[in-house]
């Protein structure tokens, strides 16, 4: 009779198996995460070529005579919204691309000029244009549309006072990818369109080549979980005391949530409808207790600070949430460079049609979060003033807008740019009133709104993509 000993040599058949599958998913692991990183390898370096590619093309056409500077031919409007030809509608060309607004009319061979006759002698061919750099490929996009300057008064042409050059890059999908790509957009300054060498450059133009990165002003508490989407407005409510971080959650007394600086900007449900969506009060509290004018309150009032100059913190005890209010963008999901300025485009009025004038003070910032409620933040100085926050007057210190909303636009040109915002930062901008030239109890502001887009423009080689 035979007998088993205790130190038998030799694995099992059952042991043979299941060290064969234990290796195998473990080489299928470690595969899969070479084949990731291989895939975001392959992303970036397309992206830094589709960049590449759009600053070129801008280069380029901005060296064109201005009779020259203008497309072949309208491009057709796509159905596709990864297109950037989805943008085209009926002769114009929406400088917003998400949701589609803005409509700029295209400037081609054929259109119309303000004052008679017709455009000709364009060079600009829109595309697509196929292209290929090394084993990347793609198409590009060329757009010139007219702008108007709304300062120029009675000097400039009507509504064609410039012209601005958009180009899109859109890459074709590896054949290791799955999923459509989108496209990247770089846009010039204005362009000065008088002909010959007596024209002058636009003062904030200066040549600069930037994109069109921006980020929405919004009435949406910013999330913790690093993706925030935008709450749909239905009715009047309590301020958003923003003081806090996104982990703080939407509070109304006390420091919370900052609001979302988003990617996209507020949806039309009806374009048809200039009252659909309708206008709520974002602040609708006993700080201004009576209320100035409680049927036509819109948007954030935003009150004075107890004492003059600008203030990061509102020096006052009361309501001091509605002295300040901050904005941030969701966690950066790679490193982003600043290259110049970054500028506010913001809607504002005075309650109760009341004449005054007022100085409003914003704040550029990075924000770093060591922990969920612990946030570290950075302010940006102003180039010209080294102050920690840029100022607003209206043009001769004039009275702000009473019965209808103005558009106002403040340049931040920070001190030594380029800035790059890790992945993980978040950018900030905040907004309050300087008490000494306000001298009202509050200054009525718009935003999150199809009619009243504000919103972050800023100057980047390291655009945010989309789809």
């Amino acid at each position: 009779m035979f007998r088993r000993t205790s130190k038998e040599d030799g694995f099992t058949l059952v042991e043979v198996l299941v060290s064969t599958l234990v290796l195998t998913i473990g080489a299928a692991t470690t595969f899969g995460l070479l084949s990731t990183a291989t895939k975001n390898s392959q992303r970036a370096e397309a992206t830094q070529v589709a960049l590449n590619r759009a600053q070129q093309e801008i280069e380029t056409l901005r060296s064109l005579p201005n009779k020259q500077l203008a497309m072949t031919a309208t491009p057709e409007p796509s159905t596709d919204p990864l297109s950037p030809n989805y943008r085209v509608s009926g002769g114009t060309f929406a400088l917003i691309r998400q949701p589609r607004s803005s409509p700029a009319t295209m400037v081609a061979n054929g259109t119309p000029l303000y004052g008679g006759g017709f455009v000709s002698g364009g060079v600009v061919n829109p595309g697509p244009t196929p292209f290929t750099s090394g084993d990347i490929s793609g198409s590009t996009y060329r757009y010139v549309v007219w702008r108007d300057d709304t300062q120029c008064g009675t000097g400039c042409p009507g509504t064609q006072d410039f012209k601005q050059i958009i180009v899109a890059v859109k890459l074709n999908t590896p054949g290791n990818q799955s999923g459509e790509r989108g496209y990247v957009e770089v846009q010039s300054d204005f362009v000065d369109p008088k002909d010959g060498p007596e024209a002058d450059p636009l003062p904030a133009g200066d040549g600069k080549v930037v994109t069109a990165q921006q980020f929405f002003l919004s009435d949406t508490p910013c999330s913790d979980s690093g993706t925030t989407t935008r709450e749909t407005i239905t009715g009047d409510h309590l301020i958003h005391d923003t003081r806090g971080t996104c982990a703080n959650g939407l509070q109304n007394s006390s420091p919370g949530a900052p609001d979302a600086l988003l990617r996209s900007g507020p949806p039309d449900p009806a374009p048809e409808d200039p009252n659909n969506p309708a206008f709520y009060d974002y602040s609708k509290d006993s700080y201004l207790e009576p209320e100035l004018n409680p049927d036509k309150d819109l948007g954030l009032q935003l009150r004075p600070d107890d004492t003059e100059g600008c203030h990061w913190e509102p020096v006052g005890t009361t309501t001091p949430q509605s002295q300040v209010h901050r904005w941030i963008t969701d966690p950066m999901p790679g490193p982003f460079t600043l290259t110049g300025n970054v500028t506010l485009e913001i809607y504002a009025k005075s309650i109760n049609e009341a004449q005054h004038k007022g100085t409003l003070c914003a704040y550029l910032f990075k924000r770093h979060e060591s922990t969920p409620l612990t946030a570290t933040d950075s302010i940006l100085l102003s180039r010209t003033t080294n102050n920690p926050y840029f100022t607003y007057i209206p043009t001769g210190n004039a009275n702000w807008p009473t019965t209808s909303w103005g558009t106002f636009r403040l340049t931040m040109d920070f001190i030594s740019p380029p800035y790059t915002l890790p992945a993980g930062d978040r950018l900030g901008v905040a907004i309050s009133l300087e008490r000494k030239n306000t001298p009202v109890p509050a200054v009525q502001l718009m935003y999150d709104h199809p009619q009243y887009p504000a919103r972050l423009e800023v100057d980047t080689n390291s655009p945010i993509e989309e789809g």
